[in-house]
């Protein structure tokens, strides 16, 4: 098994090998793994465990386990605590969806409140295999059947998964030769999320009914999807920027549409295939939405030092007719000015667009987050106005509220750090 991380260090994350990384440490087999291979390969680490408020005492145990281990190998340990249960009533999402976001959260806190820019992952190849599974089931286009990426960025900091190439029966093996104990999720075995059902019982009965070696095909299927997507995403960037979008192929325009949708803001769980199709035959220029479907306003780029070029997206322009964003430094004194902290956005898109239900920060100053439905009210903003506000969001994260105050995870570091200035002129000036 070290062997495999060890290449897929080499071959991914090279930059880890002298840094500090942050670990998702949960305390159950895929986490420990992680935790021994890193320290085995000279990666300096920290530990960060979330108790997530459901499982009671067991849950406890796992905290107790954690912390005792990061104390036995001599490393930081950092444990969050948050309400699932709470949050998900609150919010109206599932509890596996609110404890992914609390998690992350806490996660992203910790490595800026440790100065780490990397976060280690437990993902395995089973996972990925389970993953595009599911997405096929749920009907997925190629980007979706790439399942688990290695790497993504989220709130200025990269979340690496080093074990995305090893199995999890390679994973229980190695612990078990090194007699290493783990913490054993008793939840793992309940029906109730549809990764326990694909886990305990569809790929098992794929495996002995239709194919002995799915999982692996399931693999060898993700890589091929990643590699095409790649391909796919670069004509597709081509063909945005063409004089008449609407004459690519098919498929191009599909991606378009696609797109599109993300950028009018519109609910993944509402974004299917009528829809996109509804768009990508809308003929000539961009594609033409359908009824119901405001078109994405328009569009602006700025240069970086690195010379990446990162294009930012106006979805309502009758909020801000004229927008400037610039490089800079620090904080600034103009309140129709946004400053944004430029490691935190790290070259992702940022989205100017009007608030929405269920739009939720964590404001600079305050803990945990807020619906932004809540803060008009405590600011008095009446109904009719809000939507004249305008939202920053940064790859599906509010960054800042302009006119009020940024997102913790966005707030530039000091007077002197690099920065991301947002100007604008509102409606009425």
């Amino acid at each position: 098994m070290i062997a495999t991380v060890q290449s897929t260090v080499a071959t991914r994350f090279p930059h880890i090998r002298g840094t500090r990384v942050l670990v998702a440490a949960s305390g159950g087999a895929d986490s420990t793994a992680l935790v021994l291979a890193l320290k085995e390969l000279g990666v300096e680490i920290v530990l960060a465990h979330v108790h997530h408020g459901i499982r009671g005492k067991s849950a406890d145990g796992d905290a107790r386990f954690v912390r005792a281990w990061a104390r036995r190998l001599g490393v930081p340990f950092h444990l969050g605590r948050v309400d699932v249960p709470a949050e998900a009533q609150s919010s109206g999402e599932s509890l596996e969806m609110a404890a992914r976001r609390l998690r992350r959260g806490f996660l992203v806190a910790t490595a800026h409140q440790e100065k780490i820019q990397q976060i280690a992952v437990g993902h395995t190849a089973d996972d990925q295999a389970e993953t595009i599974l599911m997405r096929i089931v749920r009907g997925t286009g190629v980007a979706g059947l790439a399942g688990i990426p290695y790497e993504t960025v989220h709130g200025g900091v990269s979340f690496i998964r080093p074990l995305r190439d090893v199995t999890r029966e390679e994973v229980l093996a190695w612990l078990n030769r090194r007699r290493q104990r783990w913490r054993d999720d008793e939840t793992n075995a309940d029906d109730f999320a549809m990764r326990n059902r694909v886990r305990n019982e569809i790929l098992p009965l794929l495996e002995r009914r239709l194919n002995p070696a799915v999982r692996q095909a399931l693999l060898r299927l993700g890589d091929i999807a990643a590699a095409e997507d790649e391909v796919m995403s670069a004509l597709a960037d081509q063909a945005q920027r063409s004089e008449h979008p609407g004459q690519a192929p098919l498929a191009i325009r599909r991606r378009l549409a696609l797109a599109e949708l993300h950028c009018q803001g519109v609910s993944p769980g509402a974004i299917d295939f009528a829809a996109i199709e509804s768009l990508s035959r809308g003929g000539d220029g961009i594609p033409t939405p359908a009824p119901g479907f405001p078109q994405c306003g328009k569009k602006f780029s700025i240069a970086w030092k690195n010379r990446q070029k990162v294009f930012h997206s106006v979805e309502n322009p009758s909020i801000a007719p004229t927008v400037h964003i610039r490089e800079g430094r620090g904080f600034s004194r103009h309140q129709d000015e946004v400053c944004l902290s430029a490691a935190a956005v790290a070259g992702r898109d940022l989205v100017l667009r009007s608030w929405r239900a269920g739009d939720r920060m964590e404001p600079l100053g305050m803990t945990g987050s807020k619906k932004l439905s809540d803060i008009f009210t405590d600011l008095k903003v009446p109904r009719a106005e809000r939507q004249a506000w305008m939202v920053v969001d940064c790859d599906g994260q509010i960054a800042a509220l302009a006119g009020w105050r940024v997102a913790r995870d966005f707030a530039v570091e000091g007077p002197h750090a690099p920065s991301i200035r947002i100007r604008w002129t509102a409606k009425d000036a």
